[in-house]
C-alpha cells in the first residue's frame, strides 16, 4: 500500500522580507507575458488597496506581430506597437497603477538600478521569456545583485515560467548558492529562501531552442496551433500559476510550494512543497 504524501502538510510558509515598496520586473511580454501583466496588475491593486506600495517594469524590445494574435493577449489594432509599452499603458490607464516599461532587452545593471541597494524594498523578477540568454540575465541579477540583507531575507526573487507544447511549469526561489536544505527555513514553519528556477532546472540557462526555432521560422503560430504542435491555452495556464504564485506568497501570505508543472492534454498537475526533504530532492536531480 502506497503512503499518503504529507508534504503539503509539513510546508513550510514562503516568508518574505518586510517591506515598504514592492517592484515587480517583468522581462518577457510575449505569450506568457501579456497575460500574466494584466494578472500581475489585478494582484497589485489588491496590494494598493491594503496599503503596499507597488510597481510595475515590463522589459521586452518586441513589437506586436501578426503571428502573436492567437497566443497572446494582444490584439489586432495593436500589431507593430512595442508590446512592453502597450501592456503597460493599458494597466496605467485601468487600474491607475504605476506601470512602466522599457522597450529593450534585460538586463540587470540597468533594470535593477537602486532597487537591491534600497533596504526597505523588495524586487521580484518576474520571467516569461522561452529562450536561455534572458535566463542567463535574470540568472545574475540573483546572484550578483542582491545586495545587503538583513537576517539572510532575500531582496530579490525571481519566479520563471516555461512551457513545451502541452506542459509548463513555473518555479520561485532567491537563491543561487547550494545551501544545505534545512538552511533555507527558520524552525519548521517559516521558509526564507528557496533555490532559484536555475538551480533546480540548471537547463534553463543552456541553448535548447535552436531547432525549435528552426521549424519555427517556417512554420506560424496559427499554423502550429491548427496542426496541434502548440495549445492555444497553455501560455495562459502558465501566467495563472505565475499569478497565483504571486498572489499566495504576498496577498493571502500561504504559499508553501516553489515549483508546479502541469500538462494539459492529460489534465494533470503537480507541486514540490517547502519542505528540506523536497527541496533536497529537486536539487539533487538535477545535477
Amino acid at each position: 500500500m502506497n503512503g499518503i504524501d504529507l508534504s503539503f502538510a509539513q510546508a513550510a510558509v514562503v516568508m518574505p522580507k518586510e517591506y515598504t515598496t514592492l517592484r515587480i520586473i517583468q522581462v518577457g511580454a510575449g505569450g506568457t507575458g501579456s497575460f500574466a501583466a494584466l494578472a500581475i496588475a489585478r494582484l497589485m491593486y489588491e496590494l494598493k488597496e491594503s496599503g503596499k506600495a507597488v510597481e510595475l517594469l515590463i522589459v521586452d524590445p518586441d513589437r506586436v506581430e501578426s503571428g502573436n494574435i492567437p497566443r497572446s493577449n494582444f490584439c489586432v489594432a495593436e500589431i507593430g506597437r512595442f508590446k512592453a509599452q502597450t501592456l503597460a499603458k493599458r494597466i496605467a490607464l485601468a487600474w491607475g497603477l504605476e506601470c512602466h516599461y522599457a522597450n529593450e532587452s534585460f538586463d540587470a545593471e540597468i533594470h535593477l538600478k537602486h532597487s537591491a541597494s534600497e533596504y526597505r524594498s523588495l524586487t521580484v523578477i518576474v520571467g516569461c521569456v522561452d529562450n536561455h540568454i534572458a535566463r542567463q540575465e535574470m540568472h545574475r541579477a540573483v546572484e550578483q545583485f542582491q545586495g545587503y540583507q538583513s537576517n539572510e531575507a532575500p531582496n530579490i526573487w525571481w519566479i520563471d515560467g516555461g512551457n513545451g507544447k502541452y506542459s509548463g511549469q513555473v518555479l520561485i526561489g532567491s537563491t543561487t548558492k547550494r545551501l544545505k536544505p534545512e538552511n533555507h527555513f527558520v524552525g519548521s514553519s517559516i521558509c526564507r529562501t528557496l533555490p532559484a528556477p536555475s538551480l533546480i532546472h540548471p537547463e534553463l540557462l543552456i541553448d535548447q531552442e535552436t531547432k525549435t526555432r528552426q521549424h519555427a521560422d517556417t512554420v506560424s503560430c496559427p499554423e502550429r496551433i491548427r496542426l496541434g504542435e502548440q495549445s492555444l491555452n497553455v501560455n495562459q495556464r502558465v501566467a495563472v500559476e505565475i499569478a497565483e504564485m504571486l498572489t499566495s506568497m504576498f496577498l493571502t501570505r500561504n504559499l508553501k510550494r516553489f515549483a508546479t508543472y502541469f500538462d494539459l492534454e492529460t489534465g494533470t498537475s503537480r507541486s514540490l512543497y517547502c519542505t528540506p526533504d523536497q527541496i533536497e530532492s529537486a536539487i539533487q536531480k538535477r545535477k
